[in-house]
């Protein structure tokens, strides 16, 4: 099989070390949403990236996005690691796209989200009062461009939205999330997940880890 449709495990396809620097500056996105770290987030995306937030709002150019950063600081910061699974990458050319399924712990303080959208889907999730654990699924678009004329991949576009609840039963099938969880996952509830049909890579950013 050509490199350029070489099919990896786990369900990447694409050359290896293009996929491997695609992991890379994937996971470090998500690691920097603990705590909010502006400074490794910006090393992520390009300057004229747009952000379909899980807040259901849009954010345009990675300044809005850091504007988004610490407005969310003392409000609604992730203070525990992400938690992804079913993490795909597919690369062609100089364009890639990832795709994922995860948790997201927020700390709620202050005025909480501002956004009606999400306040109205956290009751679905459960949490302790103070810390919910937020289910998406995300879609994430990489340029081997990074805006300023260097051909080093960077994020163009990032789309995150409410994952259903893992008991609900989905439409036109019946199974539901829990039922297709992946092993080595927790769930919300700090319980080790045990359906092994899905494999699951560590989030990470150095991908000798992951």
């Amino acid at each position: 099989m050509p490199e350029a449709e070489q099919e990896l495990g786990g369900g990447d396809l694409g050359p290896v070390a293009d996929v491997r620097e695609v992991r890379r500056v994937h996971g470090q996105w998500w690691e920097a949403n603990q705590g909010l770290d502006v400074e490794r987030m910006r090393e992520c995306f390009a300057p004229g990236y747009l952000m379909w937030n899980l807040n259901g709002h849009p954010y345009y150019g990675l300044n809005e996005k850091i504007a988004l950063f610490q407005y969310y600081k003392g409000r609604l910061v992730p203070a525990e690691p992400p938690r992804l699974w079913d993490v795909r990458v597919v690369v062609v050319g100089d364009m890639a796209y990832v795709t994922s399924e995860g948790v997201l712990p927020f700390e709620v303080s202050g005025d909480g989200s501002g956004s009606a959208t999400l306040d109205a889907v956290v009751p679905l999730y459960g949490g302790d009062g103070r810390t919910v654990h937020v289910r998406f699924r995300e879609t994430c678009v990489l340029r081997r461009d990074d805006g300023e004329g260097g051909r080093t991949w960077k994020i163009w576009h990032f789309h995150c939205s409410p994952l259903a609840p893992e008991h609900e039963p989905r439409p036109g099938f019946g199974d539901t999330a829990a039922g297709r969880r992946p092993a080595g996952v927790l769930t919300a509830d700090g319980h080790p997940a045990k359906n092994e049909r899905i494999e699951v890579r560590p989030l990470t950013s150095n991908p000798e880890k992951g």
